[in-house]
């Protein structure tokens, strides 16, 4: 059902995340869909819940190559569209797969002799066009260590729940406000009665707001909990780690799919990883390789 979602996500062009109409939400519910759809390139988020659609794109992924070139369409994705590239790919002697991924989208990845049919492909069915799409947007962030963030005034008032993220055990534990607001260092979450913040202490009377995913691997920096198996061109980090978006994107751009979770040791493995790819995600993320 999320390839009828993401067809109607691309009529709509922007909205609420709980404004998805329900008979096309698949499992994990609105927000997790449209999490997944930003990784995947389709979306933008924004604040107070709200995305826009991203325009379509063909995006390659890894280095050019002499033997074949492929790209993931990104982005808009409507019937015509696909049509105008399934013309265009059959006109240019290329192929267009779908590959299934769940309850999201399917892949569909274009794979042509050359680089310039790739951009030719994309001219014909008028579609943007990005080169070695995975290392151009990685190598465009800013390293964890210095990820935005708002410094702010403590919390004050009633609260009804306290966390603290634990590096040790790489999971939320219960907290209080005075522990926040005595901590020296640490990530807390707190939710008040109308909305939840996500706190990185830098000091006693020093804290700032930053992105949850953010903010968990900037208290992990130093960990060595990225596994890379270059036979299987993955990389595998905890699930409790999972980057912010568009690190994850970046990853996910190197084979066009989602990461999978490994239920047994709650991992997420990016595939398609590069030996380059891989030391860059090292030197963004902050943590180190097992």
């Amino acid at each position: 059902m999320t390839d009828r979602l993401l067809e109607w996500i691309s009529y709509r062009e922007n909205g609420r995340t709980n404004d998805l109409p329900s008979d096309l939400v698949a499992g994990g519910g609105p927000y997790r869909i449209i999490e997944d759809l930003a990784v995947l390139g389709h979306v933008e988020l924004e604040a107070d819940n709200r995305w826009r659609v991203a325009p379509p794109v063909l995006a390659a992924l890894g280095e050019e190559s002499e033997q074949s070139a492929t790209a993931v369409l990104c982005g808009a994705r409507t019937r015509g569209l696909v049509s105008r590239l399934a013309k265009a790919c059959a006109d240019q002697g290329a192929e267009m797969q779908s590959i299934a991924q769940g309850e999201r989208p399917h892949c569909l990845l274009v794979t042509a002799a050359t680089t310039s049919d790739l951009c030719a492909i994309a001219t014909a069915a008028a579609l943007n066009w990005q080169r070695d799409a995975a290392f151009t947007l990685l190598a465009s962030l800013p390293t964890i260590a210095t990820w935005p963030r708002t410094p702010c005034q403590m919390v004050a008032g009633k609260v009804e729940e306290v966390r603290r993220f634990s590096k040790s055990n790489l999971r939320w534990t219960a907290s209080s406000i005075e522990e926040a607001r005595n901590a020296v260092r640490g990530l807390f979450h707190i939710k008040r009665d109308w909305n939840s913040i996500v706190l990185m202490k830098d000091g006693k009377d020093a804290q700032s707001e930053i992105d949850s995913a953010a903010g968990r691997l900037a208290v992990a920096a130093g960990a060595r909990k990225l596994q890379l198996d270059l036979k299987s061109r993955s990389l595998r980090i905890p699930a409790a780690l999972r980057p912010p978006t568009l690190i994850s994107r970046s990853l996910a751009l190197c084979s066009g799919m989602l990461p999978e979770f490994g239920r047994e040791k709650r991992d997420l493995a990016f595939r398609g990883i590069s030996h380059r790819i891989a030391h860059l995600a090292v030197s963004i993320t902050g943590l180190r390789l097992a």
